[in-house]
């Protein structure tokens, strides 16, 4: 076990406040933490999720973003009772892989498929109970998901 050191860590977006959040992995000040949190908050609302498909134990989703007119997209839950079973399909017209925001001196940064996890997790998950979930992300290569069943 190792001993925590005289000094004490400072915040890493400010530098100047000692370290406080998140609890267990401290790296950020309160006020950081909560500017963070807000700016992430601001990110996250970028996305909608619209039901297309409603059925008794299973939903479709699609998902958009603010700066897209067409889905960028779609969302499958099937509730078996016990567990939710969802499986995320992300469009490659849109670049998850890029960083959701920026904040000077921020050592953790998070994508914007990270972010749209937190979304799911918000506006699916917990309204369907929460409980025990398993979540598969697939990237389509295809452009277009008209062109998966080789319409045009």
């Amino acid at each position: 076990m190792s001993r925590r050191t005289a000094s004490t860590l400072r915040c890493a977006l400010c530098n100047a406040k000692d370290v406080s959040e998140p609890r267990g992995e401290e790296k950020y000040c309160r006020d950081c933490w909560d500017k963070k949190i807000a700016v992430e908050e601001i990110v996250a609302r970028e996305f909608a999720l619209k039901r297309y498909i409603r059925a008794h134990s299973a939903e479709k989703y699609l998902i958009y973003h603010s700066t897209m007119k067409r889905p960028c997209g779609q969302l499958i839950v099937v509730d078996d009772g016990y567990d939710l079973f969802l499986t995320l399909v992300l469009y490659p017209t849109f670049g998850w892989e890029e960083p959701a925001y920026h904040l000077e001196g921020d050592p953790e940064t998070r994508a914007f498929h990270e972010v749209l996890v937190d979304v799911v997790v918000a506006e699916v998950i917990e309204p369907w109970g929460g409980g025990k979930w398993h979540l598969e992300i697939i990237r389509a290569t295809g452009a277009e998901p008209e062109e998966w069943n080789g319409e045009l």
